[in-house]
């Protein structure tokens, strides 16, 4: 009963260690201007909601040119510019195509009928995956806000700023 017990208990931690490492790449963000958020990573894909300026939100991760992020905020799960997004690196507010690649936000895909069966089999638009599968948004232009000299782009008001505070 005892190497039961032990057996149990370190198959939890074990689990637990493991759910550890799947969120720990997760940054806590906020939106840097009134944003939209979309079901996929073009402003073509129908709106999920909109975020206020300041909003916190949670990066789990962004396109390869940091382009467009996942994102959520209570009640929200989709994709945003991440022309528009900030977070704390080094205590300075940045945007997310000038820093995130130094503070590791991880790369990720979007497969839209995998993402959509995630997060919105109760959205109407659901009824329409066939259509979107076909739609290539990788051929859309770059994000609302996007500019390709991301260098040291940071507010100095911002630093006074922490979001958490509202």
């Amino acid at each position: 009963m005892k190497c039961r017990t032990i057996a149990f208990a370190t198959i939890l931690l074990i689990l637990f260690g493991f759910a550890r490492e799947v969120t720990a790449a997760d940054i806590a963000g906020y939106s840097g201007v009134n944003l939209n958020i979309r079901s996929g990573p073009s402003v073509r894909f129908p709106p999920i909601g909109i975020l206020g300026a300041r909003s916190a939100l949670t990066i789990h991760g962004c396109l390869a040119r940091y382009t467009w992020c996942d994102v959520s905020a209570p009640g929200l799960r989709g994709w945003a510019s991440g022309a528009h997004i900030k977070f704390v690196y080094e205590t300075r507010h940045v945007y997310v195509p000038g820093y995130t690649a130094q503070a590791e936000v991880p790369i990720v895909t979007f497969n839209l009928p995998t993402y959509w069966d995630d997060h919105y089999r109760d959205y109407d638009f659901y009824g329409e995956l066939d259509r979107w599968s076909q739609y290539r948004w990788e051929d859309d232009g770059a994000p609302p806000g996007w500019h390709d000299n991301w260098d040291d782009q940071y507010d100095a008001w911002d630093d006074r700023y922490d979001p958490h505070d509202d």
